[in-house]
């Protein structure tokens, strides 16, 4: 929507914006003339919340959004039930003590009802008294206190009157905290403003001590019994002893590398032993007779070997009887086991081949029978050896599951440690703060009477009505002209429609201003029927140069002001000396034959063309009261043109016509609604439409606009009619 179409909409009704905002002022100064004088008084009270001068127990960091989510806290526990409940008791209990000099004074017909005249004084002060000294509420289904609270707001000293006026707000960026009452009585504004932060300090020193005490109790109990769980689990650690599993491993795995060595020793021996009895026995095999050489050598020998693995035999079981971990010992048998194992080899490379004469069989009978006996020794130490090995691997198995149990019993306590620091840490937190608060709320401003009242601010209140109204009404307008769908300016015509706009005639008042009076009255001169004359000027102009003589008149819909367009032309049309016959085929709807009274006739004539006559049709036509203009009129009803009119009828005569007219004008009823003016298009040489600017395009108007355009020439173009004057240039 253009914005100076929207302006020139509210030009057109400023005058309904000035009325609206003159009234709205007006009732603004009447309703604010007996306005009551307020009195306003002020008190202000520190938190201690960003106070950096107070005792502190502990380190804290300043952390803003806390410090505003406290000052939030404080102040709805300010303008909380409970404080404001007990102000208003006070001030109840005041004024009932104190008949001849009360804050308030009711009014007149608050004081004839019946609360008021039946009330039983001393009661009520004794119920109030007890409430407020045991910081309590009225309860509403109590009889008696329910009366109390009727009064209450008779003297407007309920919850909500108090909470409505009085405003508490932290002054910003400070640690203090504003309390404000305005009242009639200025006396009255400052008891109340002191009022709550005395009611404010007594709710939260007993909610906080209440709190305190309750807290001190939990957390006593909490540290106790965390006390009790960290000395049990303690108590289970001396249970099962305080051995290091990992030391105990370590000696294990050393005890263990012993025994191996001295296995892979063993198993070396058994080796040694096992290919020297077989060496024997190949010999004593490839031996029948041999000699005794060398046998004093091979005996004192023999008794050497048998020495050497005596004295070995008998470290070995010391040092295993000695619990396998004395070094020294297992040195000793270390040094007499390799001892006896050079001797065997000696033994084993000196040994006589076959060609050795001084070898005996008995002497290789025996060798092999001491190499028999240290394969079973060398045997069985092997599985002592592997024996002790597998206990050492089992006892390691058993103290890597003790020092797993230490460890979890470990954390068990550990963890029961950090529980009782923790709740020791706010056991004693809660213990300082009740010795010394984190929160020092104390009062620094009383409110005081005021001497002057508030200004009544009358001047804004009047301004800011009148503003508001006048800025409603213009938002009213646009909003209005938004939701018009209507044509309203040949600009929007052209946008909406995309037809052709053959011209514009503005809205006008015929039955105020006749027409024969608009075109020939030369003292009118007025705006709208000047722009009415020269706007049918201009369509008689086109008219005039579009070659045609047969115009057929039509709208999408009833009502767009087709007749008024038809007798503005044909009387402009008669002014330029030209004749003009109106032919009324509206058959719904013929209001031209009833405003000119002509004759009916156009459905009942008929006649072949051999038979056609122009002097039979003049008596059909019938005078109109402007010059030069005639009429056919028609019976009307609901039928349409091809069904009422007869082969030869009229219309079929319309060329012969022109020769007497110069112009021939047809009205159509509505192409939305009926087929006449369709039927009709034969007869006429070009159609015209008619538009009103003050109708919406809907689905059926566009199917209309699409017809027209079908026309293939024979649609000369459209007139938007009603335009308001002021729209004709938008």
């Amino acid at each position: 929507m253009d914005l100076i179409y929207l302006f020139k909409s509210l030009l057109r009704r400023k005058w309904l914006i000035i009325i609206s905002t003159f009234l709205a002022v007006l009732a603004a100064f009447l309703l604010t003339l007996n306005q009551e004088k307020l009195y306003k008084s002020v008190a202000q009270l520190a938190t201690g919340f960003t106070m950096s001068d107070q005792v502190k127990l502990k380190d804290e960091s300043f952390n803003v959004y806390e410090i505003d989510v406290k000052f939030n806290n404080a102040v709805e526990a300010i303008k909380s039930p409970r404080v404001l409940g007990m102000t208003g008791y006070n001030l109840m209990l005041h004024d009932l003590e104190n008949p001849d000099k009360p804050y308030r004074i009711p009014s007149e017909e608050d004081r004839k009802s019946d609360i008021y005249r039946k009330l039983n004084r001393q009661k009520a002060i004794e119920i109030l008294t007890k409430k407020y000294n045991e910081e309590q509420l009225l309860s509403s289904y109590d009889p008696e206190e329910r009366k109390i609270l009727e009064l209450l707001n008779i003297y407007r000293y309920d919850l909500e009157t108090l909470r409505y006026v009085l405003y508490v707000g932290r002054v910003q960026r400070t640690d203090f905290i504003d309390i404000q009452y305005r009242s009639i009585n200025p006396e009255l504004s400052a008891y109340i403003v002191n009022q709550v932060v005395t009611e404010f300090l007594r709710n939260y020193e007993s909610s906080r001590n209440q709190q305190t005490v309750q807290n001190i109790e939990t957390l006593k109990k909490l540290v106790d019994q965390k006390r009790e769980e960290l000395d049990a689990k303690i108590g289970n650690i001396k249970t099962m002893g305080t051995l290091d599993a990992t030391v105990e491993s370590s000696s294990t795995l050393e005890q263990i590398s012993n025994f191996e060595s001295r296995l892979a020793d063993e198993k070396a021996i058994l080796t040694s032993a096992q290919l020297a009895s077989q060496q024997v026995t190949q010999r004593l095999s490839e031996m029948e007779s041999t000699s005794t050489q060398n046998a004093a050598a091979t005996n004192s020998s023999n008794s050497e070997l048998a020495t050497l693995r005596e004295k070995m035999n008998d470290a070995s079981a010391e040092y295993q009887n000695k619990g396998g971990n004395d070094p020294e010992l297992y040195n000793k048998y270390k040094k007499a086991r390799n001892d006896y194992s050079a001797k065997l080899m000696a033994m084993a490379s000196a040994a006589p081949s076959a060609a050795n004469p001084g070898t005996t069989k008995a002497d290789l009978q025996q060798k092999k029978s001491d190499l028999d006996l240290q394969v079973r020794s060398a045997q069985q130490n092997i599985a002592a050896y592997e024996a002790k090995i597998r206990q050492l691997n089992s006892s390691m198995g058993a103290a890597a599951s003790r020092g797993a149990n230490n460890l979890a019993l470990q954390k068990e306590v550990e963890l029961a440690q950090q529980e009782y620091e923790s709740i020791k840490s706010r056991y004693d937190a809660a213990v300082n703060n009740k010795i010394a608060p984190m929160d020092n709320f104390h009062q620094i401003l009383y409110g005081q009477p005021a001497v002057e009242p508030e200004p009544s601010k009358r001047i804004i209140i009047v301004a800011m009505a009148g503003m508001a109204v006048a800025v409603f009404c213009c938002i009213l307008i646009i909003f209005l002209e938004y939701i018009d769908v209507s044509i309203k300016t040949p600009t929007q015509f052209l946008r909406v429609l995309e037809l052709k706009l053959l011209g514009v005639v503005n809205r006008i008042n015929l039955k105020k201003t006749p027409l024969e009076e608009i075109f020939t009255d030369p003292t009118l001169k007025q705006h709208d029927t000047a722009a009415f004359r020269e706007l049918l000027r201009k369509l008689r102009f086109e008219m005039e140069h579009s070659g045609k003589r047969i115009f057929l008149l039509t709208s999408a819909k009833p009502g767009e002001g087709k007749s008024t367009i038809i007798k503005a032309l044909a009387y402009s049309l008669s002014l330029s000396h030209k004749k003009v016959l109106i032919i009324d085929t509206q058959f719904p709807h013929n209001s031209l034959t009833q405003e000119y009274e002509a004759k009916p006739v156009l459905e009942s004539f008929n006649t072949s063309a051999q038979d056609f006559r122009i002097s039979a049709v003049q008596d059909l036509i019938s005078p109109t009261s402007m010059p030069n203009v005639s009429i056919i009129g028609c019976e009307g009803g609901e039928y349409t043109p091809a069904e009422i009119l007869k082969p030869g009828n009229l219309l079929e005569y319309l060329r012969a016509l022109t020769h007497q007219y110069d112009y021939i004008l047809m009205e159509g009823a509505a192409l939305n609604d009926r087929a006449d003016s369709k039927e009709l298009m034969q007869y006429a040489d070009t159609i015209i439409t008619v538009v009103s600017a003050r109708s919406g395009v809907n689905q059926t108007d566009r199917e209309t606009i699409s017809f027209l355009h079908s026309l293939n020439g024979k649609f000369s173009g459209a007139v938007l009619n009603f335009v308001e004057p002021e729209n004709i240039d938008l």
